[in-house]
C-alpha cells in the first residue's frame, strides 16, 4: 500500500504486507483453466491506514460482544470489497482510490444506494468481456464498420469502446448518461447472441440495460421540473 497522499492509496496488485491495525481491502480477480491469470492480473487489493475505521463495537444484552463486533467488521470489509469491484467493474485501470469513500458511513451510505439503485446485478465484468470477445455482435459490428469504410484501426477503436460500455454495466457506476444510451447498447446486440451459449447471460444483460434506462428517465423526467413550474 501506498498512501499517495492524505486523501488516497494505491491499489496494489502484489500481496500487501501489513502493519498492526492497518485494514486489507480484497477485489481479486478469479484465475481459471480456461483464463488464467498472473498475481498481478488477478491481485487487486487496497489497505486502509491504521484504525481508520477507529473503534467498532457490538454489544449483546448491554454486554460487548466480541463476536458481534468481529461480525460487524467483517461485514463492513465486504461492503469495501464490494465498492472496489464495482470501482475497477468501471473503470479496470484505475490505480487509486480516495479514502474518503472507505470511511464507514461512506460505506454505508453506497451500500444503502447500492441496494436501492442497482438493481440485481449477477453478472460480472469479466463475465460480459468474455461473452463479447466471442459474440456475433461483435463479428456482425466489426463486418458493418468495415463495410461503412472504416480503417482497421478504426474498427478496433469502436469495438473495444463499445465492449467497455457493455461491461460498465456490471458496476453501479456504469456511465451511461440518458436512457437513450441504453436504448442504443441494446440495439447492438445480435438476435443471434440471444439463443447461443450465452443467452442466460443476456437475458441478465438486457435486464440491467431496462432497469439502467427506467432509472435515467426518471431522473430526467425530474430534472424537468423546477419552482418557475409551481
Amino acid at each position: 500500500m501506498t498512501l499517495i497522499n492524505t486523501t488516497s492509496v494505491t491499489i496494489d496488485t502484489v500481496v500487501p504486507t501489513l502493519s498492526i491495525g492497518q485494514i486489507q481491502i480484497s477485489a481479486d480477480r478469479r484465475s481459471t483453466k480456461e483464463k488464467p491469470l498472473t498475481d498481478s492480473e488477478r491481485i487487486r487489493r487496497v489497505v486502509l491506514p491504521a484504525n481508520y475505521w477507529g473503534e467498532i463495537s457490538a454489544t449483546l444484552n448491554n454486554d460487548k460482544s466480541q463476536s458481534l463486533t468481529d461480525i460487524l467488521r467483517t461485514a463492513l470489509t465486504g461492503i469495501a470489497a464490494d465498492r472496489l469491484r464495482d470501482t475497477l467493474a468501471a473503470e479496470p485501470m484505475q490505480r487509486t482510490v480516495e479514502l474518503s469513500d472507505y470511511t464507514v458511513s461512506a460505506l454505508l451510505s453506497w451500500n444503502a444506494e447500492t441496494a436501492s439503485g442497482r438493481g440485481s446485478i449477477t453478472f460480472t465484468r469479466e463475465q460480459v468481456e468474455s461473452w463479447f470477445d466471442g459474440s456475433t455482435t461483435k463479428q456482425a459490428l466489426a463486418t458493418k464498420y468495415a463495410a461503412a469504410g472504416k480503417s482497421v484501426t478504426e474498427v478496433t477503436t469502436l469495438l473495444t469502446f463499445i465492449r467497455n460500455r457493455f461491461a460498465s454495466t456490471a458496476a453501479k457506476n456504469h456511465g451511461l448518461k440518458e436512457a437513450t444510451d441504453a436504448a442504443k447498447l441494446t440495439s447492438l446486440i445480435d438476435p443471434a447472441d440471444l439463443d447461443g451459449k450465452d443467452a442466460s447471460l443476456m437475458v441478465e444483460l438486457l435486464g440491467r440495460l431496462e432497469h439502467i434506462s427506467k432509472l435515467l428517465t426518471a431522473k430526467a423526467n425530474e430534472a424537468t421540473i423546477s419552482m418557475d413550474d409551481l
